[in-house]
């Protein structure tokens, strides 16, 4: 399934997201409930104003979960920014894998380190180490 993850409303935030590049494997968080996803970028990021879907509509035509995806869109210090991903294997929040001292991280992108999570969530996404 491919979609895409944001950030934005400072640069505090779109730049770790401009930090990913194509290739790039990532896991996804869901704070409060643990790991939730596991994708490779397919594009880098790019303002919201400025993403194409696959099947040709802007970002900003759809229907987002964001509350107000459009704020700031045409400044590029604030603008939200989105990395398309191809999500692999997910879970939903329900079902999201986490334990007792699992590494999470308040910042947007993080290079994971701690060896007991990259070894549980290696295991609970079927996935290898690079």
């Amino acid at each position: 399934m491919t979609t895409t993850i944001a950030a934005g409303q400072g640069a505090r935030y779109s730049n770790s997201l401009k930090k990913l590049r194509v290739g790039d494997r990532i896991f996804a968080y869901l704070k409060g409930a643990g790991y939730v996803g596991f994708g490779e970028i397919l594009h880098e990021a790019v303002m919201v104003k400025d993403f194409i879907t696959e099947d040709g509509t802007p970002l900003l035509e759809c229907n987002l979960r964001s509350e107000k995806p459009s704020e700031n869109s045409s400044d590029e210090k604030l603008s939200d920014y989105s990395v398309k991903v191809n999500w692999i294997k997910s879970f939903p929040a329900k079902n999201a894998k986490s334990f007792q001292g699992i590494f999470a991280n308040q910042n947007v992108v993080c290079k994971l380190r701690h060896e007991s999570t990259l070894k549980y969530i290696h295991k609970q996404f079927g996935t290898e180490a690079k």
